[in-house]
C-alpha cells in the first residue's frame, strides 16, 4: 500500500467510546487494535506516521504494525468507511 493519508469517509465517525465507526445505516464493531489505528486516521498523518506511533505505543517492530495497518485500512477502505 502506497504511504496515503487515510482519513474517515464522509458521513463516517468514531462513536463516543471510540469502539465502533458509525457510517449510513451501517455500525462496524471495532476491537481494540482496531481502534488504535482508527483514532490516528485524521487525513495528516501518512500510515508510515502511524505505524511508528503505533509501533512506539505496542513495543512492536514498525513493519509489524505497518502490515496489519495496510490490511486493516484496505478493508476499511473497500467497505467505504475510508478514503485515501
Amino acid at each position: 500500500m502506497s504511504d496515503a493519508k487515510p482519513r474517515l469517509a464522509p458521513g463516517v465517525r468514531l462513536n463516543a467510546n471510540g469502539e465502533k465507526l458509525l457510517g449510513p445505516e451501517r455500525i462496524l464493531e471495532l476491537d481494540d487494535i482496531a481502534q488504535a489505528v482508527v483514532r490516528e486516521l485524521d487525513g495528516k498523518k501518512r500510515v508510515s506516521e502511524i505505524a511508528a506511533i503505533l509501533a512506539k505505543e505496542y513495543n512492536e517492530r514498525e513493519s509489524v504494525i505497518r502490515a496489519d495497518i495496510d490490511v486493516l485500512i484496505a478493508d476499511l477502505a473497500k467497505k467505504g468507511y475510508l478514503k485515501l
